[in-house]
């Protein structure tokens, strides 16, 4: 926030250095347990059997759709 009020932006920064084993296993334990606990939902964005592939694929590409796209045999 204070860079948006100072007009200011953040480019071209790597988080490869900040991350170490054992807090990637923290915060991917912390991701896992979130829909457990009804913190984190996902939003169904359509289902498409396999053989329509291409449709589901032209509705990303039309941004007709918000959420998670499933294809599903």
């Amino acid at each position: 926030m204070r860079c948006f009020r100072k007009n200011q932006s953040l480019r071209g920064f790597a988080l490869l250095p900040l991350l170490t084993a054992a807090g990637l296993k923290t915060d991917l334990a912390d991701l896992f347990n979130r829909p457990e606990k009804g913190a984190l939902r996902v939003i169904d964005g359509g289902r498409f059997p396999l053989a329509r592939a291409v449709d589901a694929h032209r509705v990303l590409e039309r941004r007709r759709t918000t959420g998670k796209i499933v294809l599903v045999t």
